[in-house]
């Protein structure tokens, strides 16, 4: 029984080289990032008092922030050793699941946020209403639960885990002319657009809501168009495009917790009054609400997407 992942397809016997700088620097600044998120969140509980949009950030940061630390030490392992060691068949399925498991999580956690502030815009009476934050603890654990499912698959036989260039990541077998590895590849693609597409929706229906002086984030198709591209048969190869669109990917859970926790209004006014009461930030101001200020579900809503 052979106990060591695939070879990379369409090798040679060339060496291959690749900087380990931004594997690295995803990992660091992934963890990191995510790990200050977390502690504002826990540090400004008494404020936010854990309402369903804050817990949905939690669950966000501790997403993003864990997938990178379970499995960047597997890949930096690789690019330590001068790629000469190679991934056992367990370690390479398990690199697949969390590489998988991350980003499907993600997603549907931002669709989450999403269908929560539509909710609260335009729905407050049925928004504001008891059981919201029982509601919300089921939501993040069916995610979880829904989406370590889909990233079993090929675990579960359906499809197959396979290393990719530079040989330093495992992902489902998205490359296979196999009917099983395409069917999983046309699964996981697939239900990454129905995710994107019910998140752009959701928050074209909040903008068009509030009209006016709205801004709103663009999260790319990134893995989930190539993935498909390969399912279809329309592209072919394992090389630095693959290892390019993974490093886009990832770098989502690098700048989550930037936009939905460490820059947010109330954070960086925390922030300006800190660093104002020492004299450092000279003329920095921020115009911003009164911090007395009750969040009802409508004001609360726009101060969100407004971030």
């Amino acid at each position: 029984m052979n106990t060591t992942a695939p070879l990379i397809p369409n090798s040679t016997t060339e060496r291959v080289w690749e900087s380990a700088v931004p594997p690295g620097l995803q990992f660091f600044l992934g963890v990191v990032g995510n790990l200050i998120s977390l502690a504002v969140l826990l540090m400004s509980r008494n404020r936010h008092k854990w309402k369903p949009f804050y817990k949905l950030v939690f669950g966000l940061a501790l997403t993003d922030g864990g997938g990178i630390l379970a499995v960047y030490p597997i890949v930096m392992m690789r690019y330590a050793s001068d790629f000469t060691y190679d991934f056992p068949t367990p370690i390479c399925d398990y690199s697949s699941f969390i590489f998988t498991f991350t980003p499907m999580s993600s997603a549907l956690i931002v669709c989450a946020m999403s269908f929560d502030r539509f909710v609260a815009i335009l729905y407050p009476f049925k928004y504001n209403v008891a059981g919201k934050e029982r509601r919300t603890n089921i939501t993040l654990i069916s995610i979880w639960i829904f989406s370590s499912f889909v990233s079993s698959l090929h675990l579960m036989g359906l499809g197959s885990s396979q290393i990719y260039y530079p040989g330093s990541w495992c992902f489902l077998k998205f490359v296979g002319k196999t009917t099983l590895d395409r069917v999983n590849s046309f699964i996981y693609s697939i239900l990454g657009y129905v995710i994107l597409i019910t998140t752009i929706t959701l928050n074209l229906f909040v903008i068009v809501t509030l009209c006016k002086n709205m801004r709103a984030s663009k999260r790319g198709l990134n893995r989930k168009s190539i993935i498909f591209a390969h399912a279809a048969m329309w592209v072919e190869g394992n090389g630095p495009r693959e290892l390019l669109v993974l490093r886009f990917a990832v770098c989502n859970s690098v700048v989550d917790p930037w936009i939905y926790i460490l820059l947010r209004k109330e954070n960086l006014r925390i922030l300006q009054k800190r660093c104002g009461a020492g004299g450092f930030c000279g003329k920095f101001n921020l115009t911003t609400e009164s911090s007395n200020q009750e969040a009802t579900p409508s004001s609360f809503s726009m101060q969100s997407m407004s971030t």
